[in-house]
């Protein structure tokens, strides 16, 4: 029985498609539409402009900001050591690239490997995974991953189907060839879904976006065609019958001509549809915003100032979608947080991360940006009430400070520093430019 069904084929090269898509790799597959509609597609200079990743990337508005992650219930050394797997994986922008191939396609994989002696986060596309569910399409008994030859040869593809007690590798025909128990005991796979699976693990959707992107394409080279080959001018003679009495003639400037009796000489502008065809462009890109929830401006060719926390103030439909993927990742990093612990405390006997301890992760919040008055006022204010500290509102105005310790390490710098510029020492020992 071959590891990969017809159905599952077609959902692979679907997978492979959008990736390419988004990766900027349409000219394949717009020379295959237009080998479907014309005889001699080769004429054709293939055009596109990738429309859809730039609405992916507008909807993909989860991590507009990495969020505060704190471990609760753990010790000191819990703490570190998430820490020091959070930075050797680049959990926050593997997490934001994961969320943006969720919106494309629908569902993706995390996998926490050890590797090297570090801590990394592998992110697996539809195209390279298998599945084997229970009751619920959430229950997962088995992964299957696909590893590509470097050869590119298909019968030297191998599959390791991965399961809660053992990885087995599999050769291109579909037998055993190797097996070893999971060092884990459960599956180290994190499925992420652009939504609540129901009928089945591989989520729908998301076609009407990419039959919008191949009719652009196709209209873009078709208007590229119409204007090199219509955009000029087509020379006529009247009275003539192109034979050696009366030739067809090469003219340009300086030319003089002999014409027949009545004959007449000049050029017609084909009537090329180039308005209508330009029009219509725009019109499917503006569906393909609006048909996501996103307002035609954001794909507009006009220069706006408009960040994506402004499009989400004033958009409630993408605040309701982002709200609702929020819930979504805030539940996949906690499960992601119990599956790194498990690999992590595999390989480091010595070090372990505890069971008790548990992930909290704080999602950035969306308000207008504020002036500095406005948000010197705010942060007084909120100091005032007790709901904010000094930590806090130095976390909020540098990003690279990543912990309330590196924030409380800062202050401290800084009153140090201050301390010292009002000591008698320094007043006694002022700098040259001072005294001059």
């Amino acid at each position: 029985m071959p590891v990969t069904t017809i159905l599952q084929s077609r959902r692979k090269q679907e997978a492979q498609k959008r990736l390419d898509f988004y990766n900027d790799k349409h000219r394949e597959h717009l020379l295959g539409l237009l080998a479907q509609r014309f005889q001699e597609p080769e004429r054709f200079q293939p055009v596109f402009v990738n429309v859809l990743k730039k609405v992916i990337n507008n909807l993909a508005l989860v991590y507009l900001e990495p969020p505060k992650r704190e471990v609760l219930n753990g010790s000191e050394q819990d703490k570190a050591i998430f820490s020091e797997m959070a930075e050797s994986c680049g959990l926050s922008l593997k997490l934001k690239i994961a969320a943006r191939q969720v919106k494309l396609l629908k569902t993706v994989m995390l996998r926490p490997v050890w590797r090297q002696g570090r801590m990394e986060l592998d992110l697996l596309q539809p195209h390279v995974l298998d599945v084997e569910t229970g009751d619920t399409p959430e229950e997962l008994k088995a992964v299957i991953v696909t590893h590509f030859p470097e050869s590119g040869r298909d019968e030297d593809t191998v599959f390791k189907r991965w399961t809660a007690e053992s990885v087995t590798t599999l050769d291109a025909r579909g037998h055993t060839i190797g097996q070893e128990p999971n060092p884990y005991g459960v599956l180290p796979f994190v499925p992420l879904w652009d939504g609540i699976p129901a009928g089945d693990f591989w989520l729908e959707g998301g076609d009407d976006l990419i039959a919008l992107q191949e009719a652009i394409n196709t209209k873009l080279t078709d208007l590229l065609f119409i204007i090199e080959k219509q955009g000029f001018g087509v020379g006529y003679l009247k009275g003539g019958e192109g034979s050696e009495l009366n030739p067809v003639y090469q003219v340009g400037p300086g030319s003089l001509v002999s014409l027949p009796e009545n004959g007449e000489l000049g050029f017609a502008a084909p009537n090329a549809p180039i308005l209508d065809i330009l029009k219509s462009i725009d019109f499917l890109i503006k569906q393909a915003a609006i048909t996501n929830g996103l307002p035609a401006s954001s794909l507009s060719t006009e220069a706006r100032e408009e960040s994506g926390i402004s499009r989400l103030i004033e958009n409630r439909e993408l605040q309701e979608k982002r709200s609702d993927d929020i819930e979504l990742f805030r539940t996949y990093e906690k499960r992601l947080f119990e599956v790194m612990r498990v690999v992590w405390n595999a390989h480091n006997a010595g070090r372990q991360l505890s069971e008790k301890a548990q992930l909290s992760v704080d999602f950035y919040d969306l308000k207008p940006k504020a002036s500095q008055g406005e948000q010197i006022a705010a942060w007084e204010s909120l100091l005032s009430m007790g709901i904010k500290d000094e930590a806090d509102i130095v976390q909020e105005m540098n990003p690279d400070i990543k912990t309330r310790e590196e924030a409380e390490a800062y202050l401290l710098q800084r009153q140090t520093f201050r301390a010292k510029l009002k000591s008698p020492a320094m007043a006694n020992n002022e700098p040259d430019f001072l005294t001059e």
